[in-house]
């Protein structure tokens, strides 16, 4: 994520000039375009290039602040609670989707496990093929783990880093039982999945290959990240749909796996009341109002009951694979963003 600036032209004839400005010109009505004036990528790339995974489906935590969760998600966040089950759990919703987030009772306060969604039944199978031809052992969930998931079937394996990875098809879709913020937030998800997620990793190298050559994530572009009194860190940011990226990998010495997850609202102002409400209730926020500089998306951090944080925004560019191309940013935002560290890190 790097700044966004306009290059000095090198040509000198007034026609170029005035193309140049165009092109800028057009560039920015691209990046504050309304997420739904945005162009949708056309389809021919991926049915060439199908990968097997389609969007981030559903993401599991451990954590024994179940009540201070109610109140951060639904007060804060504007996310709904879907179920509050009989061991405790407590099961979040953003939109149609039964589940989105699942709070399991536990010491951890880290993530337990992320679930990436295939779209048809063949394409969790031709999951399973590569798995096994690559020799990376997987469990088949039951049906009663399914069930507790809220879809129809699911794989298990675990990641370079060790963290466990659940792959599914067949979400179970509320439309009976409509999505409703009890901030009147919407979100951003549908084909693009639920938001994205950033890892930290110990295994910078393997958790890349990974997740690029075995689970076929596509690379968005490279960011350094430079925080006080510590190393520079490098992120991989990967993308399996529109999203600009579902996921993230960051060789981050921090003391939790989990670094954040992203919510997508539909408007500027849901950011603008997501950060009064946040502000008014005492969270901490790890970062100020800022925009990034590789999918431009306007947004600010606020720490969770569980000590990693959530990025709340708005405005995210949509890649485009057939003319998207690979960069690196060396700075994560073009403005704003202000780091303010929590005591415990």
């Amino acid at each position: 994520m790097g700044p966004l600036q306009q290059a000095p032209s090198s040509r000198s004839t007034v026609g170029s000039a005035s193309a140049d400005s165009r092109a800028f010109l057009a560039e920015r009505a691209l990046l504050n375009a309304l997420p739904s004036e945005r162009p949708v990528p056309s389809n021919s790339y991926w049915e060439n290039n199908m990968p097997h995974i389609r969007a981030l489906g559903y993401v599991g935590f451990e954590t024994l602040l179940i009540n201070e969760w109610k109140h951060f998600a639904t007060e804060i966040l504007g996310l709904q609670i879907g179920e509050e089950l009989a061991d405790g759990t407590l099961v979040l919703r953003s939109d149609s989707y039964k589940a989105r987030i699942f709070l399991h009772p536990g010491p951890s306060e880290d993530i337990l496990y992320a679930g990436w969604e295939t779209f048809k039944a063949e394409e969790l199978q031709a999951l399973r093929d590569n798995l096994t031809a690559r020799g990376i052992p997987f469990t088949e969930g039951s049906e009663s783990e399914a069930r507790a998931r809220c879809v129809l079937e699911l794989i298990r394996f675990k990641d370079a880093d060790g963290n466990v990875v659940e792959a599914f098809f067949g979400a179970t879709e509320f439309q009976h039982e409509p999505f409703i913020s009890p901030k009147g937030v919407t979100f951003i998800t549908g084909q693009q999945g639920f938001g994205h997620i950033v890892l930290s990793t110990d295994d910078y190298e393997g958790q890349v290959k990974f997740y690029h050559e075995t689970l076929g994530f596509l690379i968005s572009d490279y960011n350094d990240l430079l925080l006080p009194g510590r190393p520079p860190a490098h992120i991989t940011f990967f993308h399996v749909n529109g999203r600009h990226h579902s996921l993230a990998l960051g060789n981050m010495p921090l003391p939790k796996r989990f670094n954040h997850f992203m919510l997508e609202a539909s408007s500027l102002d849901d950011v603008g009341f997501a950060l009064d409400r946040a502000k008014n209730a005492g969270a901490h926020i790890l970062m100020d109002l800022g925009r990034h500089s590789n999918d431009k998306v306007i947004s600010f951090y606020v720490m969770t009951p569980s000590g990693w944080a959530v990025e709340f925004g708005w405005g995210s560019l949509i890649v485009d694979d057939e003319i998207w191309h690979v960069t690196h940013h060396p700075e994560p935002s073009i403005w704003g963003h202000k780091f303010t560290p929590p005591a415990h890190i």
